[in-house]
């Protein structure tokens, strides 16, 4: 499960200007889920109370003029450490070499460990398997993000909340598109909420390391390669 810690005002404040003089590379993932968008870029500028951020990806599935004004989540990486916060989009372009998103400053930092916490959103459409004890049909839920510690899916709401309750243990199955494996593992239901007025729900699992390590370790190893772009660009706090 994620354990974060928050900065004070001034350790953020270095972590801000350390990472804009890195350029470091950040990947923002913008709210609500339904944009189905992630986006990668670097940290270019510091403006008063703005961060400019240059993309490098392009094609996006949807107009990034759309995104003014909506929520996000920042993901980087500093001194081996995930470096998180939440803020909102200012301004955001399709004209532009880059292509350019200025976002808030935020209030509050967190940092995580890097190696446990990196997740995978995927730009695919991956059902998950939940294969529930005590004889009930397997369910097929759509996979939202996946790390090394655990994976989110969501699937209809009423379905999952009558069945599966915090603390409950079953296995996953999924296949990764990238890895060409099937993967089969236990897992405990760590979280659940409720997406909006669409009758869907999003819970999260946390991988239940027991009987077979070893998929648990090519599972790992094939989203290292995956969330590997956030680490090309590691500097010091």
């Amino acid at each position: 499960m994620l354990v974060t810690l928050d900065l004070t005002t001034r350790q953020a404040a270095r972590v801000l200007a350390q990472a804009v003089r890195l350029r470091a590379t950040v990947e923002l993932e913008p709210r609500p889920e339904t944009h189905n968008a992630l986006l990668w870029g670097h940290l270019v500028g510091r403006q008063e109370n703005v961060l400019l951020v240059d993309l490098h990806d392009t094609g996006h599935q949807i107009s990034l003029a759309g995104l003014t004004g909506a929520m996000c989540d920042v993901r980087t990486i500093l001194s081996g450490q995930l470096c998180l916060f939440s803020t909102h989009i200012l301004d955001a372009a399709d004209q532009g070499i880059p292509q350019r998103v200025v976002v808030a400053v935020p209030d509050t930092i967190q940092v995580a460990n890097r190696r446990r916490f990196a997740r995978k959103q995927p730009h695919e459409s991956i059902p998950v398997r939940l294969l529930v004890p005590g004889g009930h049909p397997p369910l097929v839920a759509t996979l939202v993000n996946i790390g090394a510690s655990g994976l989110a899916c969501r699937a209809v709401g009423h379905t999952l909340d009558d069945l599966l309750f915090i603390g409950d243990e079953l296995q996953v199955e999924f296949v990764l598109p990238w890895a060409a494996d099937i993967y089969t593992l236990p897992a405990i239901v760590c979280s659940k909420s409720r997406d909006g007025d669409e009758g869907l729900m999003t819970i999260g699992f946390e991988f239940i390391s027991r009987d077979d390590e070893q998929t648990l370790t090519r599972l790992r190893a094939a989203i290292g390669l995956e969330t590997a772009r956030l680490t090309e660009m590691d500097g010091e706090l």
